[in-house]
């Protein structure tokens, strides 16, 4: 892109993204400290950026602009401030034994994928309850989300993190082919 956006331009292409996908979700509202991360761009960036920067900024402001992701985006952030006393779940245990399950190639629906997910949901949860949480995972994992945060640590000079994603489809499918 030869003629890009000044910085504060590029703020404001992502103030209105936040802004759509955000709207009449309250302040104290679970997401709305979401908002404010998605919102954060260097405040010193300077109009031009370097290479890798500018690069990230071609593909963050494509991702912005895509009705698609605007729309996935404004799912989440509605669902979440409807559903947050029904967040059972912590990330973290998650991460460790889906990811671990992942990298080790255990399939979600075989026994050893159930003694997974044994360690992170407990075994007696009525299968009504998995599904339910299935699809609370399946709602909040985007990997085109994730991907924005990649993209904006670029921007804001954060280093990459390891991608949680495929730990979380990976829970949505065992808690399915368990239920």
């Amino acid at each position: 892109m030869a003629d890009r956006p000044s910085a504060r331009e590029r703020q404001q292409i992502i103030d209105a993204f936040v802004s759509e996908a955000f709207a009449g979700v309250g302040p104290g509202a679970t997401g709305a400290r979401i908002a404010e991360g998605m919102r954060q761009l260097p405040a010193d960036a300077p109009d031009e950026l370097d290479a890798d920067k500018a690069r990230a900024w071609d593909e963050l402001a494509e991702l912005v602009a895509d009705p698609a992701f605007r729309r996935r985006v404004r799912q989440m952030a509605v669902t979440g401030a409807q559903e947050a006393e029904k967040r059972p779940y912590d990330p973290q245990p998650i991460l460790e034994h889906a990811g671990a399950a992942v990298a080790a190639g255990i399939a979600p629906g075989s026994p050893e994928g159930r003694e997974v997910l044994d360690r992170i949901v407990p075994a007696g949860t009525p299968a009504e309850e998995r599904r339910r949480l299935a699809g609370q995972v399946e709602t909040f994992t985007d990997r085109r989300v994730e991907r924005f945060w990649e993209l904006t640590g670029v921007l804001n000079d954060r280093p990459p993190f390891p991608s949680g994603v495929p730990a979380f489809e990976w829970l949505a499918e065992a808690l399915r082919a368990h239920a």
